[in-house]
């Protein structure tokens, strides 16, 4: 069977199991299942598999079909031009999450600035590891209850070489850290789905991504609250506070932090226009009592 009649052959089964980039992910299946470029795969479509390449790559498209993440499949996710490793027991990289590191770049546009990060929520380690690749003489801590979470994290930091700039502690958000640690920027990706909305997610992210990364309480907020309550004590002088949040949560997540005494300094929104990422600081009447 040649190429473009797999790959129609991949696309029409994709499609009928509701995948909505069903052309994309053949491709990309078909690179993973025959180790070549996406180059190499278009520019041959008259290309003939072998049985065992056809055998590989249907049983790829099988999986897919069960709308098992793609990332999962292939075992990888690209994420701010850099390939992080990906499993079942993190979640998935999303270009919605490069808004908060634009953020981030944007407050500390210096690179040779040494400071410290801390993440609350380390995953796969995207989100930090992207950081400490921009910032090069940057340090940071990542925090993470999931002991899953954070080897995937470790090995992602080993092959971007960036293991000697961190530490990953297991940690139930703030709980594992030493009263006297001080950073000057906190970024978390929060779980901030609704427990009840959980159900109503797609295939992909209800069955197969970690409950415990998306599940934020009745409300989505309870890991907001926690951030905003108990950050204070964490902060260096004039220290950031930048997170990712949901779809319409900015007004809920700026009130938190107001509570708290924090001022929401900027917001910034991902390609689809949606406000996503937002910078809070503490206020100077707060910052003055230090």
């Amino acid at each position: 069977m040649k190429i473009s009649e797999i790959l129609a052959q991949a696309k029409d089964q994709l499609e009928k199991s509701g995948v909505s980039n069903s052309k994309l992910d053949s491709l990309i299946l078909l690179t993973h299942a025959l180790l070549v470029s996406k180059e190499h795969v278009i520019f041959n479509p008259d290309l003939e598999l072998s049985q065992d390449q056809k055998k590989s790559f249907l049983s790829l498209v099988e999986r897919r079909s069960a709308r098992e993440p793609i990332a999962h499949i292939i075992g990888k996710r690209e994420f701010y031009g850099r390939d992080f490793f990906v499993t079942k027991d993190v979640l998935d990289p999303r270009p919605d999450s490069e808004s908060l590191i634009e953020l981030v770049l944007k407050k500390f546009p210096k690179k040779n600035q040494k400071i410290r990060i801390l993440e609350i929520g380390s995953g796969s380690g995207c989100l930090v590891i992207t950081l400490l690749k921009e910032l090069p003489i940057a340090q940071a801590i990542a925090l993470d209850l999931s002991e899953k979470a954070l080897k995937i994290c470790k090995k992602n930091a080993d092959f971007q070489e960036v293991q000697d700039r961190l530490q990953l502690i297991k940690s139930d958000v703030f709980s594992a850290l030493k009263e006297n640690e001080k950073f000057d920027l906190i970024i978390s990706n929060p779980p901030y789905i609704s427990s009840t909305e959980i159900e109503e997610l797609h295939p992909e992210v209800k069955i197969y991504e970690p409950r415990m990364a998306l599940d934020g309480g009745f409300d989505g907020l309870d890991f907001y609250r926690q951030i905003a309550n108990q950050s204070q004590n964490f902060l260096a002088q004039n220290a950031k506070i930048i997170l990712e949040i949901g779809f319409g949560q900015r007004a809920d997540v700026e009130k938190i932090f107001n509570k708290e005494n924090y001022f929401l300094e900027e917001v910034r929104q991902d390609l689809a226009c949606v406000e996503r990422a937002l910078c809070f600081q503490m206020s100077s009447k707060n910052i003055n009592e230090e």
